[in-house]
């Protein structure tokens, strides 16, 4: 059935379909998250972060980067006042498994990874912003921190390894994911001041039974 623009859209928003998806199908991947950003009240400095953190990891074709972006995207928020939280666990999708990081803010999931994963780039689903995919403006279709087969080695390794072994540890900047943080932020930051205040940093397992 044809959506004529003056109807109601039929992602439940309660707008006409001209003035929602209709607009959203024609924005970039980076004015989508604006969208979305601006539509659940939070400031561009929120906006400028996440967008410029999907640009990072689309330059450098960070595909299944999900721990790496987290901790550093973490970081980002936390600098420009916010409270998030650094989750990993467990995620369902399409009878398949698999070991993921991911933002809580505001009890709200941010997820830019999970629309670049290992398979060469091809997303799972839209980036998740305040727990709406914005390509479909719905909840996520994966089903996050499940009860699965449990967390496994490698996802292990970064639960445990102490947040700024982590953070310095990353290969592709100068100074590791503290690195990314200044690119993100677009301004100079002060490392070792970063390394005391983030230090006891630990990620949170999520896990709903």
């Amino acid at each position: 059935m044809k959506i004529g623009r003056n109807d109601p859209c039929p992602c439940g928003s309660g707008k006409k379909y001209k003035n929602c998806c209709l607009r959203k199908d024609t924005m970039s991947v980076p004015e989508q998250i604006r969208y979305a950003v601006k539509e659940n009240g939070y400031k561009e400095d929120v906006e400028d972060v996440l967008v410029n953190m999907y640009r990072y990891m689309e330059r450098k074709q960070w595909w299944g980067a999900c721990h790496a972006s987290c901790a550093a995207l973490y970081v980002c928020l936390s600098e420009i006042g916010y409270k998030p939280d650094l989750c990993i666990g467990e995620v369902l999708g399409q009878g398949l498994y698999f070991d993921h990081s991911w933002i809580s803010l505001d009890d709200k999931m941010i997820d830019l990874a999970i629309s670049m994963t290992l398979l060469g780039g091809a997303p799972a689903s839209g980036a998740i912003i305040f727990g709406k995919d914005i390509e479909t403006g719905m909840p996520p279709i994966l089903d996050y921190g499940v009860p699965g087969r449990g967390i496994e080695d490698q996802a292990k390794f970064v639960m445990e390894l102490p947040f700024n072994q982590y953070m310095d540890s990353f290969p592709d900047e100068k100074d590791g994911l503290w690195g990314v943080v200044r690119e993100v932020l677009s301004t100079d930051i002060n490392i070792p001041s970063l390394r005391e205040k983030y230090k006891d940093t630990k990620r949170v397992l999520i896990r709903h039974e």
